[in-house]
């Protein structure tokens, strides 16, 4: 399988992973609907969210090894992982210790995850070019 494609469905592991906030925050910023069945839609996406999360962790790194060679780089994608595991590092913290702040950082980590995200499909050698090392 091409590492392209692994790239392409871990973004839509994260759309997914991210679909249970993203879709009630909508909810709650346009629709303000309270129709039973977009409410059971975001119930039933709650599960899925740390099943995708997981498999988002495990393709992302096969992706990168793919597109790298085997090897491991100064690169925005390395960055876009990392914000993502720190993420999951946070929702695992807010699991076991109900930590309001650990939510709330999960939340904040995830969009900054995205941003990575975003920059690693814009400029993915940014890195090296910013900082000179290729």
């Amino acid at each position: 399988m091409d590492f392209r494609v692994l790239g392409w469905i871990s973004v839509a592991l994260a759309v997914i992973a991210s679909s249970p906030y993203w879709l009630k925050a909508l909810n709650k910023w346009t629709f303000k609907t309270k129709d039973k069945r977009f409410l059971n839609l975001i119930k039933r996406l709650r599960p899925i969210h740390k099943a995708a999360g997981i498999l988002l962790a495990a393709i992302a790194l096969v992706h990168g090894w793919m597109a790298l060679g085997g090897r491991i780089g100064l690169h925005t994608g390395f960055l876009a992982y990392l914000g993502f595991l720190l993420t999951i590092i946070l929702g695992i913290s807010f699991y076991y210790a109900k930590d309001r702040r650990a939510f709330k950082g999960h939340k904040v980590m995830a969009l900054i995850g995205f941003l990575l995200i975003m920059l690693h499909l814009i400029r993915p050698w940014a890195l090296g070019e910013w900082f000179g090392v290729w």
